[in-house]
Parts: C-alpha cells; structure tokens; sequence
C-alpha cells in the first residue's frame, strides 16, 4: 500500500514524512487493521454463529479487555529495566497471529455450543493479553518516534491509512462469509478470515522490525504506583480525562456487544447486511481521520473531546427510531464522523498530557480503569437486558419496543450524557492552541466534503460553501 503524504504547513507543497520509522509505523497501522477487521470485529458474530448465550456475547467482548488491561498494567511495571522495547513488542505480536491461527481450527475442529464458546473467550482474552502486553510499550515507543509538531497529522494520516484497510478487511470477510454461509458451511469462511487475521498480524510483525528503537531509561523520580495515580486524581488533569474516558467506555460497552446480536438475531440480517452496516461506519472514519488530525493540531485535543463527546451521547439513541437498513446505513455515517474526531482527539490528548517517561505507566493504569469499566458496562447491558419489561411507559406515553436491546441502547445514550454532563468539563486542554467556538468548529466539519459535508450540513442547517483548509457500531 502506498504510503500518503502530508503538506507541510509552511511550504504548502507535498512532502513524505522523511522518516522510515514513521512510514513502517503507517504500513504496520494497516496491517494491524486487517487483523483487526477479519479478527476481531467478527468475534460477536462467531459467537452468535457458535449460540452463544447473551452472558456469554457480553464476556467475549468484556472479559479479554480486562485481561488485557491487567496485562498493561504489569508490563509497564516491568518495562523499567527493558533493553528493547521493539524486541518485546515483536514477539507480543507473534503470540496474537498464533492465536488467530488456534481460532481459525475451532469453527471446523468443534460443534456448536456453550462450551466452545468459553474456547473462543479464552483464546480471545490470550489474544488481548498479548496485545496488552505491547500497548505501554508501543505508546511508550512511537511517542519517542513522533514529533509533537507533526503528531495530530502523523496519526491522523496513519488512522486513515488503518480505517481504508480495516474497511477493506471487514467487507471482503464479510463477503467471505456471506458466500460460505449460502452453501451451509460458514465455519469453513470463520476459518478463512481468522486465519487471514493471523497472517495480517504476521505482516504488521515485519514492518514493526523497521521500527526506530531508541534509547530508554527511566529516572526513579518519575516512577510512581496505581495507588498514587489514584490518590493525586483530584488534582491530575490528566487523572480526570482517564476517569471521563472511563465512563463513557462503561456506557459504551453497555450495548456496544450487543449491536451484533441486534441485527444477526433479531432483525435476521444477512452477513452480507451485517457487514455493510458496519463498514458504513468504517469508511466514513477513514474519511474523516485526516481532518480530525488537521483540526487537532491547530485547536487542540480537548476542543474536538467537548465537540463529539456530546455527539457519542445520541449515536446508540439513533438506533431505536427505525430497524430499515438504509436509516441504520444513514445514522452509521453520522456515527462515523463523531467517533472518528473522538477517538483521535482522546487518544492524542495523551500524548500532550504525559511526559515520555510516565507515558508507559499511564497509558497502563488508563487501560485498568478502561477494562474495569469495559467488564462493568457489558455485564450490566447484559443483566438488564435480561430483565426489561415488554413497554415502558412515561404518563400517558407508552413505548412497546419490538425487541428489548433498543431499550439497552436508549439507556448507553443516557449513561454517555451523564458522564459527559458531569465530567466533560474537569480537565483542560494542555498545550498552546488556537482558540474557536464550538459553533465555528461544527462549521469547519461540516463544509468536510463528501460524506461528512452532507451528513453535518443537515444536522447543523449550515448552507454556506467552503471546506476545512490544510464504529463504529456503539
């Protein structure tokens, strides 16, 4: 794949980055993105092909996020006397393409049933804890790599670069299994696409050895427990962004691992129908990350956070109106353009926040606040969703949902402006930025042309020309 280029803000002209380390960082991105996209955004409907029970959907995507937080936590612990931070995470990504490789055997080596379903939850909570086990390291690492002045461009080209790939990735499997699937033998396309994963993460291997492994040492003054990041929280700016991201990561996996159960049980889609809902939200992000990137460098991290953090609050909200695929396909680009600005904004926002030598540590103890808050929220969706009532009413109102997982989404919407009503506005932006209005940002966005443009001009009712100069499904 063809690496894109930047434009230098001073010349206007193209340039590449200049920097092997940063180009096979990009190719790694994107081949991390096919795994990801045959891999893991095809667990839940594995477990649904598998009868998984609704406790079962929410430990597959709770239980391997917490192993895997618990994972960063104790390798940020011991990546104080590490030589190599490049050797270690090269042989973290070898275990995870050697889980793929077990995952693709199960569909056609075991039968249906709870018991293969807790095979699958274990070889996944391997997987996360491989992939914990590099996460402090690589953000420890590519911090080092990346300079600050370039860093919202650098990861915004990157995510863009991984989105492309990811949506790729995600529509061939899905053609995959909708082809298999029509001549009764979808076990043998969950087989292709997971080994297809393993391969892709063989890939990224190769372009992490070209990787910049610069120095690394840790001073003992800047070395400091859980228990401590816990007791300065009240006055850590950085603190009170983990605990925000936290929250919103509980409401989110309040229903985020039942929106796959949503549509391939209840509404009986197609995996054909499945995955071009889910890619919707996976093109309009690679749209979109170049942008984000460009407006993060200029206005800071922590303008983008109070934008779509209120934006994520009625993206599940979206979903009870209407089950028709084309509204689900429109609110999926809305979804999209939001999560694309958030995901970028909060995952920058740390790099300006922490100094190199606490990033380690941080990016850790960020993950077990995540986790907890990840197993929390997917338990409890799973726990009410089990017991809601048939309707719902409100005085003379009354809402009798067809199915019950919309109400679970209505609740995600709800916990999601809680956490942002409350705690969105405890922590501040870090570094010098240029200042604007929350209205001038919506404005910028929405002249983003193609997709984002039309999508932002309807919501905002802006009809004035120009453009930006120089999952999603939760």
């Amino acid at each position: 794949m063809a690496i894109p280029e930047t434009t230098d803000p001073h010349s206007g002209r193209d340039r590449s980055w200049g920097d092997p380390a940063l180009d096979a960082s990009i190719r790694d991105g994107g081949a991390n993105a096919v795994m990801l996209g045959c891999g893991e955004a095809y667990l839940g409907p594995f477990g649904v092909f598998l009868r998984a029970t609704t406790v079962q959907i929410g430990l597959l995507s709770a239980l391997p996020q917490l192993v895997g937080a618990v994972v960063q936590w104790w390798s940020a612990m011991a990546m104080d006397g590490c030589p190599s931070r490049l050797r270690r995470i090269r042989r973290s990504v070898f275990l995870q393409a050697l889980v793929w490789l077990l995952l693709a055997l199960i569909p056609v080596a075991m039968g249906h049933g709870v018991v293969t379903v807790w095979w699958v939850i274990a070889l996944a909570a391997i997987h996360q804890a491989a992939g914990g086990f590099t996460v402090p390291v690589w953000n420890s690492l590519i911090g080092d790599v990346v300079p600050e002045e370039i860093r919202g461009r650098f990861f915004g080209v990157r995510n863009r670069v991984s989105g492309l790939s990811s949506f790729v990735a995600l529509t061939g499997a899905g053609l995959v299994l909708h082809g298999f699937e029509r001549f009764g033998v979808a076990a043998w396309g969950f087989m292709l696409i997971f080994a297809a994963a393993g391969a892709a993460r063989l890939v990224s291997r190769y372009w992490l050895g070209l990787y910049r492994d610069p120095a690394w040492s840790v001073d003992a003054a800047q070395v400091f427990t859980f228990r401590q990041f816990m007791r300065r929280s009240p006055q850590s700016n950085f603190a009170k962004y983990v605990f925000y991201v936290g929250a919103v990561n509980l409401a989110v996996a309040f229903s985020a691992p039942y929106f796959a159960l949503y549509m391939l049980r209840d509404l009986e889609f197609s995996y054909l129908e499945f995955t071009v809902v889910v890619s919707v939200a996976t093109v309009t992000q690679f749209l979109m990350f170049r942008y984000w990137g460009e407006l993060s460098d200029r206005f800071g991290n922590k303008k983008i956070l109070n934008l779509c953090g209120w934006g994520v609050c009625g993206v599940p909200v979206l979903w009870i109106f209407s089950s028709h695929i084309m509204y689900l396909m429109v609110i999926q680009v809305v979804s999209g353009v939001i999560w694309a600005g958030f995901s970028l904004a909060s995952n920058n926002f740390l790099f300006d926040a922490v100094s190199p030598p606490k990033r380690a540590r941080c990016v850790a103890y960020q993950a077990l606040v995540n986790g907890a808050a990840v197993l929390a929220g997917s338990l409890g969706g799973g726990f009410v969703a089990g017991r809601l009532p048939a309707s719902f009413a409100v005085g003379e109102w009354t809402w009798s949902p067809q199915f019950t997982l919309p109400a679970i989404f209505l609740l995600s919407g709800m916990m999601r402006f809680v956490a942002a009503a409350l705690m969105l506005h405890k922590f501040r932006e870090v570094r010098a930025v240029e200042s604007i209005r929350h209205r001038d940002l919506i404005y910028r966005v929405s002249q983003i042309r193609p997709i984002a443009g039309a999508t932002f001009s309807l919501l905002t009712g802006s009809t004035r020309g120009g453009k930006v100069g120089g999952g999603e499904l939760d």
